[in-house]
């Protein structure tokens, strides 16, 4: 069960030390590398695009190929600004050195990582379980150095939150496993004509499927055993059963069932919403908890 008066009197010790405007500098930074990133894989994506989903290329179609270099620079600019304001702020050089890597992490994934076996769908899961991460060591690294002396006085820790906070990174690093397989599997026709070594194409669809419906089954576990041990209130049963453990359950049966490339572009869309509906939560979990204060 959630400890409420813990976070009672861990709120009433400390202040939030990432202001809001640091936090909109963060997001904003996320944002610009992630566009970056996007960019650039659908240049190098453009010829297997081509085979996989016709009607919705971009690059070399409806933005010349000069054009998309041009916003994968500016993108990347803009991002490293942030970044410079968010080291500057942080007091850390490593924090902007952090940031030049996961750019040329994007770049080598566009080019390289994408095309080895599951390498690229495990950096692009790293990727996205980072961004909770990202919010934890700039906050917490901050209360650590204002607030050591209370905390000890107070015998309070991070570690609730470090575990919430990892709890969010390891559920969007299984879901985004899990739809990039899915996605390889959709897209194994363009895949194979370009020589990738995706893991339906080197194992078969069906290795592919079973690793799939064996993450889900993983992520509806972790979800049930949350629900009775953990998160027992009622609101919070009934978001996660309906919102997170039912399309989880729904999108590991639609792969068992599924044979034809419609079939995976529906699965690829409910992990994209229950990642969305497994973030939401946290807005319910502040609601419960101001309440419940």
């Amino acid at each position: 069960m959630l400890d409420y008066q813990y976070a009672y009197q861990l709120q009433h010790t400390v202040n939030l030390q990432f202001s809001n405007s640091l936090f909109w500098v963060l997001v904003l930074l996320n944002m610009f590398l992630g566009a970056a990133g996007y960019v650039i894989n659908d240049y190098f994506d453009r010829r297997i695009d081509s085979v996989n989903r016709k009607n919705s290329v971009l690059v070399g179609r409806n933005i010349s190929n000069r054009m998309a270099i041009a916003m994968y620079v500016i993108f990347n600019v803009i991002a490293m600004f942030l970044a410079c304001v968010l080291a500057y702020n942080m007091h850390s050089f490593n924090v902007l050195l952090m940031y030049i890597m996961l750019a040329g992490i994007f770049w080598f994934y566009s080019t390289t990582y994408k095309r080895q076996l599951l390498l690229g769908n495990v950096i692009v899961s790293v990727c996205t379980a980072l961004v909770p991460l990202q919010v934890a060591y700039f906050e917490i690294v901050s209360l650590n150095s204002s607030y050591a002396s209370e905390m000890l006085y107070n015998n309070l820790t991070f570690t609730p939150i470090i575990v919430w906070i990892m709890a969010f990174a390891v559920f969007a690093f299984l879901l985004n496993m899990m739809r990039e397989i899915v996605k390889d599997i959709e897209d194994i026709e363009g895949d194979g004509t370009y020589g990738c070594d995706t893991l339906p194409l080197v194992y078969g669809i069906g290795v592919a499927k079973s690793v799939v419906v064996a993450i889900g089954i993983v992520v509806a576990l972790i979800t049930l055993a949350a629900m009775l041990f953990v998160l027992t209130d009622l609101l919070s049963q009934l978001y996660l059963a309906l919102l997170v453990l039912l399309p989880t359950v729904i999108s590991v049966v639609l792969t068992i069932r599924a044979n034809c490339k419609k079939n995976y572009s529906v699965i690829s869309f409910i992990l994209k919403l229950v990642m969305l509906t497994g973030v939401l939560y946290a807005l319910l979990a502040r609601q419960i908890m101001m309440f419940v204060l």
